[in-house]
């Protein structure tokens, strides 16, 4: 006679001890797969961090250029 220790009575969505008694889960994940995956993920900060950068640029551009309209003004004012 065998025993069934994950039977409905332990483990149920509704159970208390489900999260005690549940089975444990392995993933098994190739290696080159977890490379891929990190070469991806900067790959995509890479490119985050250049459309920061060019919007960081932009907005510098358009501080620089009321700074120096600001400047002109006062010069012919003055």
């Amino acid at each position: 006679m065998t025993i069934d220790i994950y039977k409905e009575a332990f483990y149920s969505p509704s159970s208390f001890f489900s999260s005690f008694f549940a089975p444990t889960e392995i993933y098994v994940v190739a290696k080159e797969d977890i490379e891929k995956a990190k070469h991806e993920q900067y790959h995509a900060q890479l490119k985050a961090i250049n459309e920061r950068i060019d919007y960081l640029t932009i907005q510098k551009t358009d501080i620089q250029s009321k700074i120096d309209a600001y400047h002109k003004e006062n010069k012919t004012d003055a």
